[in-house]
Order: C-alpha cells, then structure tokens, then sequence
C-alpha cells in the first residue's frame, strides 16, 4: 500500500512540474581551450521570456561534469557547486531586475579541457521564490562546436582526410562466401561443409535427452527461439532436431558444442546444458543469417577459449530500465556473454529495492533539486529538477520481483548475473538513503536508527574522488557497515532462491578509495591503534577480511576491481586468494599496463578488462559530437576486436595521444605471463555518465560489443604483431561482416547502433566522399549548415570552389553518423 501512494504522489508532482513554463530562456556558448593556461572560456545568456520583469527571487540550476570554475569580477549573479556537477546561479547584489525580454550574460572560466558534446551544461532548472520542490524545467541551447579549438586539439581528429584514409583501408573488406550463414559472431572455431542444404520447414520434431537429464533450460531456448522464426514443434514430422548430452564433446570444455546440420536433421550436442544452449545460438544466428530459413549442410565444432565472457552495465549513474535490462541481456546472449556484472549502485544512486532499507530506493533512486538531500539525492549528471519525474535516467529502481525475473530470464539465456555492491568507495548514494533512515527513526527508535549507521559523526577527513565527491566512503570501523551489508546480501541471496539459483559470486567493488578518506575518521584511527595498522591499506585489507569472512562460509566468493589484489602481502594473498573468484585489471595504460599480468603472476584469477578496449562508454572517436568519455582515450569497434589477451602490451596500436606504437619493442622491460590459466576471461565495461536513454546504451555497445564477444571467444588474433598488413586486411574483413551482415539483423530485431563517419577529400577542387560500410548514403552541405536527408546525395565528384568548410553525413538502415568537417 505504501508503494501505491507513494508511486500515485509521484506521477501528481510530475503532472504539476510539467505545466510550468520557464521564465527565461537560456544558451551556452563555448569559447575557447586554454584561453588561460588551463582553463577554459564560455558563458551562459540568460533572457527573460517571461513577459515581465524577473527580480532577483530566482535560482538557476544546472549540470555539467565537475570543474573548478571562475566568474568575472563584474559578474551580476553567483554560482556555486551544490554537488558534484550539480551548479547554482543566483542574483548578487549587482545584479537589477531583468525587464521582459532583456539578457544577462555570465562569462565563465572552467578549469580544464572541452573535450566534446557531454562536457556542456545540460538538466538545466529554475526555481521561484525558494520553491525547490516545484523547479521548472529549461531547455539550454547549445550553440554549435564548430572552430577547432573548441574541442581538445588532436592530431587525431576525425576530419575529412583522416576518415577518407580509413574508410580507404576497410574499403578491401569482403564477405566469407564459403561459410555464408555461419560467418556469425563469435566465429565458430571450426565449420566443415558436407555438401547440400536443408530448408527447415514451420513443424519439426523435438528429441530430447534421455529423461532431459541436463537439459532442460537448452531445450526451453531452443523451443522459444525457434518460435520466433516461426518453427514449432510437433511429434511426428519428417524434420527433426535432437539434443543430446555427450561428455565426449570438446577437450574437456564444458561449454563445447557439435551441430551437425544434415538434409532435414538437426542434431545438437554438448557434455553441458551450458554447450547445448551455445550450439542454440549458433543454430539461431544462423538462420538470422540465412535466406528463408534454408541452412547448408554443415558439421561445426565449437568451444570457447574463455570461460567468463562479460559485461558490466552501470544502472546507478543513469537508469536502464527492467524492460530494456531484459533487451540487453538478449543482446549479451546471442553474442554468447555469458556474464553480467550488474552494477545497480555507486555514489549516484542505489537502483534495487532491499526489504527493510526502503530508502535505498525512496530516497536513493531519485535526483532532484535539493541542497539539504532530505527526501532525495542532489540532480547529477542530468535532469529536470524533479525527483518524481521516472521519464527521465536520473530516476528509477529495480523492484525486488523484478530482479527475481531478471534473474530467471538471464539463467535461461545462459547468462549468469553477478551483483555489485560498490565499497567500501562509491559508496554515497547509500550513506545519504540511511541518513534518511536516521532521520525518520531518531526520535522514536534510536537502536533501530543507528542499526545501519555508515558514517561518524566527527568525522573531519578531506578528500576528493575521482568524480569529485568529499564524503562518499564507508566508515568501515563501525559495525552499521557490516549490519547493512550483511542485511541487503541475505536479502539478495533470497532473491536468487527465489529465481531457484545460488548466489556464489558477488562483486564488492573496491576501487578508487581516495587517499586521505580516514586519515581524521575517529571511529578509524581508533581501530588502528586497536589493531596495530599504520596504513589505510591495512584498513582496507580488514573490510575485505571482514566481508569475506561473512561470504565465503555462505558459499560466496568475491570480485572485484584490481585494487583490491593489488599491494598485498605474500601471506595475506595466500590466505584470501581462495576467497576471490575474479579480478577486473583494466590498467593497460602507459607504466600500468603492468597490473594484469603481475595480478595473474601472483594467483589472481584475472578477468581483462582493459581500458583501450573494452571501456565501452569511452568515445568511438575525438570527434566533438561522439558521446562518450575520454580518459582511457577512444575505444571503437577495432579496439575492442585488435584486443591482445596474451600480448597485453600490444592491446593497443597506439599511445594516448594517437601515436603508433612499434609492438615488436612494447614488452620490453615489462612483466611476460608467467601463469596463463589464472586470465580467466575478458569483460566489456559501460559506465553511464554519459547515457540519458537506452538507445545510448545500445550505440555504445553496438557494434562494440562484436570484438569483445570475437576476443572472448576466439583469444588469439589472426595476425601477428607487426603484420600491418594481414592485421589490415582482416580489420577490413572484420567491418564488411559487422555493416552487410550483421547490422541488418540487428536492424531487424528492433536495435540502433553507431554508424562511422564518411571520409572527405577534395582534389583539383572536386569532393570525393567515401563510407564505413557499402550500401550507405552520404549527403553533404557547402553553405556550412548541418547535413540532413534532404541535403545533396554525393553519388560522384563535385566541384567546390573556394568555400571554407565542407560537411557531411553518412546514412545507413535508418541511422546516421555525426558529423564530418573538412575544412579548406
């Protein structure tokens, strides 16, 4: 019944704060990089549009990635960081009643570098007369990033002539004729064509297994999966398909598969019900590929190189909803991931309703305006102001029923998911929900209040987060950590009993802990002191003991990101590694590239998670209108396909700054892998500060996601590493499979997907345009203005003459590509 009020009060305030209208309007305009060392130059212009005049009883909110920031000396407003990203606007005393349809402008200086589109303001509020419980939204203009120098300056700026020399080398890509239907991803390891086809008509018949001994959930898919190509089963038919459990399958992979396609017989075998449901979804992507459901005869054997084949998936920073968790994790099992880190809380929100903890989603998945945070976190990222608004990323939860489905839905698919509970960092989103518990208990019940204290109360500890954050760590001396951590693992245990699973594996995050989060934590040092500690590290080693302490006799082993392995002791390894079931290493940047194999050289199961290739919210490219972040540098669809598990050092072709590397010379001096069996497998990471939607999810993962499921599944690359030209000539043939292949199907199972940049030229003054894929359409513009699908089609060269800059765009299954600039 709470529930039910409360969700009905929601969608009233959503109601009542999208009938108000803005009183002004507001713009931003980019300046310039660097226009102080280090700092960079824009401004807001605000406009009254109220029709009256607008005194000084306003408030302006807005979002933008954390900075240090300056105003002019002669500045009419104020602004302030209400939380990280999260920015206040108010009236000075310079500042005179702004007359219908006047302008204030606010010059700004903000410490660092433009990089692209998702460093602009954006979840831009005001608020009237205090009101902060009614903000009313405001659309912020975004004036174009059209000068270089606008954006970081890069040799590898994605112009004209860089994405024409591109576009050029994957120009030789060609399909695999002779495998057709079964060119699928991940490549099967081995195909044999018998001669023939079979044309699978719309009633066959299902043999099972003995008894269906093991293979119950293969024999579910494959009955739901070939349903959706309108194949049904029925006794009796001429066509059959069999499953069958065969222990000899594979070289003790329990994951290997034979399908054997013969004139009107399909049969499928596996030791496990796991190969069986892989030899499914080679059998169903195989007709996603064929032509009318016409198969050729064939005899595949097939066994992945990596057991763990996963992705991590951020829900806390911005929402994903149930629906659309349920269309990724389809998308994760037809590409045969077989993981799902489910990372549902962070500093940003806490996203799965707990039994008993109701402000973990009450408060805790809500973003709002607000500068106390009782009732709902501070607007982050993005948003209208409106904590009631579930329209919008910033807000939104996962109930417990439908985890238990998720749950479910995923087993069936042969994708296993793997909670996130990030500690003892990350941890604010959970800290301000059991304030909030604090507060609502106090005065009525002070035992129950102070059951999941997080925190201490004379706590004067100093320090930034790497996202900027001063207060987001777990007191880990007080007993309210391990009371409310305990509490939500035995409620998310039982939902996996409820699902009829086991929780075996649970991830407690670990990274980023920032340096001096306990140094003036009194609860803190008096443990120290109680236990002889002289570092924070010791600390930390006493939360992983005591957490593991409370998950191993329960049957649960941890991972965790590769802080949490890193600088122990010899004893302290031996004694824990038992207790760890994976290790997320993604440093392979610059002198850290060293953490994977040094991790596996110590015991560590591994899981490669690099950063150059697999952090799939990282921008496909420098291009100021590619989404994405920037620190790793860009990963695209080849990042994650050129990925070298066993050449870690030569995972990436180039440096930071887009140089090439000489491969043959980049292990030198470092680590080699001493014990391979401990690289366990590999992971896709998408962090989501810069999602708003589902359909960024998708763009990002798409096709991204083919070169991990490729390196999964298939470790060793095709080419050696100094091979220029064979590593050409197969990324060629990589990105023909992906755009005539693949993204039509796709395209047919209702998912969007990024679209590369045309390349550019001009010669002797005509326009050459060249694409990512065969098939596409460029349209292009000389007048400056943005192309659309109503600007000229590039079908042969034209003449430009003398103007200063060329743009164009390529269009493709329904999708377009930001933008190409050439200037001249």
């Amino acid at each position: 019944m709470r529930n039910k009020v409360f969700l009905l009060l929601v969608a009233v305030m959503s109601m009542l704060c999208a009938s108000a209208q803005a009183p002004v309007s507001v713009k931003w305009i980019m300046g310039k990089n660097n226009a102080q060392q280090g700092w960079y130059s824009s401004k807001f212009v605000i406009t009254n549009v109220s029709g009256a005049q607008l005194d000084s009883n306003w408030e302006l909110f807005f979002s933008q990635f954390s900075r240090s920031f300056k105003l002019t000396p002669q500045s009419r407003v104020n602004m302030e960081e209400v939380s990280t990203t999260y920015y206040r606007v108010v009236p000075n005393e310079r500042y005179a009643p702004l007359a219908a349809g006047d302008t204030i402008t606010v010059d700004m200086l903000m410490r660092g570098t433009m990089v692209n589109i998702c460093y602009a303001p954006q979840g831009c509020h005001i608020v009237l007369k205090g009101d902060r419980g009614n903000p009313i939204p405001v659309n912020i203009e975004v004036e174009e990033l059209a000068t270089p120098g606008q954006w970081i300056n890069r040799t590898d700026y994605p112009d004209g002539n860089r994405m024409w020399a591109l576009n050029e080398s994957l120009a030789q890509g060609e399909p695999n004729a002779d495998l057709a239907m079964y060119d699928i991803f991940p490549t099967p390891k081995q195909v044999n064509l018998t001669g023939g086809e079979m044309r699978l008509s719309g009633l066959m018949t299902l043999k099972k297994p003995l008894f269906n001994r093991g293979a119950k959930r293969a024999v579910a898919f494959l009955t739901e999966q070939l349903a959706n190509h309108g194949i049904y089963f029925i006794a009796g038919q001429k066509q059959t398909v069999r499953l069958n459990i065969d222990k000899s399958i594979g070289s003790g992979n329990a994951e290997a598969y034979r399908l054997i396609v013969d004139n009107g017989n399909i049969s499928i075998a596996a030791p496990t019900d796991d190969g069986l449901i892989n030899g499914v979804k080679t059998l169903v992507a195989a007709l996603d590929h064929s032509q009318g459901n016409v198969l050729a005869n064939a005899v595949i054997d097939d066994e992945p190189d990596f057991d763990y084949r996963g992705f991590m998936l951020d829900i806390a920073r911005n929402f994903t909803d149930f629906n659309n968790l349920k269309r990724f994790i389809d998308l994760l099992s037809y590409y045969k991931i077989n993981r799902f880190q489910f990372h549902f809380t962070d500093d940003e929100a806490w996203r799965l309703e707990i039994p008993g903890l109701p402000e973990l989603t009450e408060v805790a998945s809500r973003r709002g305006c607000t500068l106390d945070e009782v009732g709902y976190l501070a607007q982050i990222f993005d948003g209208n102001g409106n904590p009631d608004d579930f329209h919008q990323s910033a807000n939104g939860y996962i109930t417990r029923a439908q985890m238990v489905e998720l749950l479910r839905y995923a087993h069936a698919r042969g994708v296993k998911i793997i909670p996130e509970i990030e500690t003892p960092g990350h941890a604010r989103a959970a800290k301000v929900a059991m304030k909030n518990r604090y507060l609502r208990l106090k005065d009525t019940d002070m035992e129950e209040a102070l059951r999941y204290k997080l925190w201490d109360d004379n706590d004067q500890s100093v320090f930034t987060s790497a996202q900027s954050y001063h207060d987001n760590v777990l007191n880990v001396a007080e007993e309210g950590v391990y009371n409310f951590l305990q509490k939500v693992i035995i409620e998310i245990e039982q939902m996996y009993r409820d699902a009829g699973l086991k929780l075996d594996v649970l991830h407690l995050g670990g990274d980023e802990v920032a340096k001096g989060s306990w140094d003036r934590t009194p609860d803190v040092q008096s443990l120290m002191q109680r236990e002889g500690f002289t570092s924070a590290h010791q600390v930390n080693e006493y939360f992983i003991r005591r957490m593991t302490d409370f998950l191993y006799p329960r049957g649960i082993c941890i991972e965790g990101w590769q802080e949490v392995a890193l600088d122990h002791s010899a004893d302290w390894n031996k004694e824990m590694m038992p207790r760890f079931a994976g290790v997320n290493a993604w440093s392979t940047l610059g002198r850290n590239a060293v953490v994977p194999y040094n991790l596996a050289n110590d015991g560590y199961p591994v899981i490669l998670s690099n950063v150059t290739n697999f952090y799939i919210d990282m921008a496909y490219s420098w291009h100021q209108y590619e989404k994405g972040l920037h620190w790793g540098g860009a990963v695209d669809e080849y990042a994650s396909w050129s990925a070298q598990p066993w050449n870690i050092y030569a995972t990436s072709r180039t440096d930071y700054d887009g140089n090439p590397l000489d491969l043959s010379k980049v292990a030198q001096g470092k680590p080699a892998l001493k014990h391979p069996k401990n690289i366990i497998g590999v992971q896709g990471q998408m962090w989501a500060e810069t999602i708003r939607d589902f359909n960024q999810v998708q763009i990002y993962a798409l096709p991204k996601i083919m070169g991990l499921t490729e390196r999964a599944w298939n470790s060793r690359p095709q080419w050696a590493d100094n091979d220029e030209i064979t590593y050409l000539k197969a990324r060629a043939d990589y990105n023909y499979k992906i755009g005539v292949t693949e993204l039509p199907i796709l395209k047919r199972k209702g998912y969007v997907f990024h679209l590369g940049q045309p390349g550019i030229v001009v010669k002797e003054g005509m326009l050459y345009a060249n694409s990512q894929y065969p098939g596409e359409i460029i349209r292009y513009t000389l007048d400056g203005s943005e192309p659309t699908l109503l600007s000229p089609e590039w079908t042969e060269p034209v003449s430009v003459g003398n103007v200063q800059v060329i743009k164009a765009k390529a269009f493709y299954l329904g999708m377009e590509s930001v933008t190409t600039y050439l200037w001249q």
